[in-house]
């Protein structure tokens, strides 16, 4: 064979050889599956929520969590008249259940932590008493409206992590309140709200 010959004969397999570092990057990847389940656990100021994830893709989830808030407080106040002691007692008490539905989408980086936003409905339940002495009153009510949320997740491993979340709320409630002191009475309101950034810190844990 002559050196023409060979010339033409490495100019041939010279692209089959190039080194595979030569080739474009592969894109990031995240470590999720479509099918996979997660749990998740939250909380807040005065809040706790609990909710699951049902993964559609590696980077979109539909997210159903319960968030659950309350308090109550009791107090009695005593003072002396011409009959002797007087004790008053009074409390307050307040509980409300809000369910939200909604889809996550999540974004792939070269980092441990996962960057999602996402997009949902709620609707939920809402229960407040209080009174003082022999006057008190308690309402019942409900409200339904829709969030967005935005976040991260840094992933401690593939089946673990913790992150923040803040969230955007739009609602619309009615509230029917009544009074336990005669004659009485019963009346409804109505009322719109937004609050913005609602956080809280959240661990999931993905099966």
């Amino acid at each position: 064979m002559n050196h023409r010959s060979l010339l033409l004969s490495a100019l041939v397999l010279l692209p089959r050889s190039l080194p595979a570092q030569d080739a474009p990057p592969v894109a990031d990847s995240l470590p999720f599956r479509r099918g996979q389940w997660a749990a998740q656990f939250g909380g807040g100021v005065s809040l706790v929520t609990l909710g699951v994830l049902r993964f559609r893709s590696p980077r979109s989830a539909w997210v159903l969590d319960a968030r659950v808030s309350g308090g109550h407080s009791h107090s009695e106040t005593t003072f002396a008249d011409s009959t002797g002691d007087t004790t008053i007692t009074s409390f307050t008490s307040a509980a409300s259940v809000t369910v939200r539905v909604g889809r996550r989408f999540l974004r792939a980086t070269r980092a441990a932590v996962v960057p999602f936003f996402g997009l949902g409905v709620l609707g939920g339940f809402a229960h407040e008493a209080g009174g003082s002495g022999r006057n008190g009153g308690e309402s019942h009510g409900w409200q339904a409206g829709a969030f967005g949320e935005i976040g991260g997740t840094y992933l401690v491993t593939d089946t673990f992590g913790v992150g923040v979340t803040a969230d955007v709320v739009f609602t619309y409630g009615r509230a029917t309140s009544r009074s336990t002191s005669p004659p009485a009475p019963r009346y409804t309101t109505w009322n719109y709200s937004a609050s913005a950034p609602n956080l809280r810190f959240v661990a999931t844990l993905y099966f």
